[in-house]
């Protein structure tokens, strides 16, 4: 071969293995995607299997006041994802200590649950230790609170029932997806309860609405109003808004139980497919 031939072949053979290259980081986002979704059905099913137990969905009224305040959703439904032992020493530790943060007894806080992981986010598969020195498991879902404020599925006030969701079970979302930030200052799934000696900028943890306008604690994200868009794991300030580290958009758990995937395309009708009974009509995308 001539000079010039071996460099026609060696140029050829770098496309090809550029293109080969291209095709499996393609072919793994899209596994990893597919894993994301399937742990995500099960969490929206895990929610419905509750619900038909007590009534209503977490947090619910009644029983178990002394754990409303501190136990997280993911944690009231723990027995319906095949988490029966843990939920046992949960209620254990509720009878021992109130403050979900305190680990012991409380040993669900740095419990890995592969169920509230995206494949997506290999750092979760582990309990993290943040700048405080406080090691925790960590989620890659939220449930949504509404749209700016509580009138969604998923927050911090009383079990919504799904008779609720005038708007149609299909046409809510319940559950986004949500990378913790680099910081680890928000995605703890066992209590959104925390020591305030850690610092009072943290979170959100367990829910979210779409429309999250900076915390005035927060300094250093203080001015626009964060929505479903583009994030980095770098910036703490994409803890306030939803996104994924999947391209182009992310997984959502709807109150029918279904997954479905929206670009960030679809952040201007998100607000309406937030809200369980505000009356607005919205078209899904496929």
């Amino acid at each position: 071969m001539t000079s010039v031939e071996l460099l026609v072949v060696i140029g050829l053979t770098g496309i090809l293995a550029s293109l080969l290259l291209a095709g499996v980081q393609q072919g793994r986002a899209a596994a990893a995607r597919l894993a994301c979704e399937n742990n995500l059905k099960q969490v929206a099913l895990a929610l419905h299997s509750y619900h038909d137990t007590h009534g209503g969905l977490p947090l619910r009224p009644g029983t178990d006041q002394w754990a409303q305040a501190t136990l997280s959703w993911m944690g009231y439904i723990l027995p319906q994802i095949e988490q029966e032992g843990l939920w046992v020493l949960t209620e254990a530790a509720f009878h021992i200590d109130p403050l979900a943060f305190h680990d012991p007894p409380h040993v669900g806080y740095s419990t890995v649950i592969k169920h509230y992981v995206c494949a997506a986010d290999t750092r979760l598969l582990v309990p993290l230790t943040d700048q405080f020195g406080v090691t925790a498991a960590y989620a890659s879902f939220v449930g949504i609170e509404g749209a700016s404020t509580s009138d969604g599925v998923l927050g911090p006030y009383p079990g919504v029932q799904f008779r609720d969701v005038t708007d149609g079970l299909s046409q809510t979302v319940m559950i986004g997806e949500r990378p913790p930030p680099n910081s680890l200052l928000a995605g703890r799934w066992y209590t959104a309860s925390q020591d305030t000696q850690w610092g009072m900028n943290r979170g959100p943890d367990i829910s979210m609405p779409v429309l999250c306008p900076a915390l005035l604690t927060d300094p250093p994200c203080i001015g626009p109003i964060y929505s479903f868009s583009y994030g980095r794991l770098d910036n703490s300030c994409d803890r306030y808004h939803l996104w994924s580290l999947h391209p182009g958009g992310a997984n959502f758990g709807f109150a029918d139980g279904s997954v479905r995937f929206l670009s960030y395309e679809a952040a201007p009708i998100l607000p309406a497919l937030a809200t369980r009974a505000g009356g607005e009509v919205v078209a899904v995308p496929d």
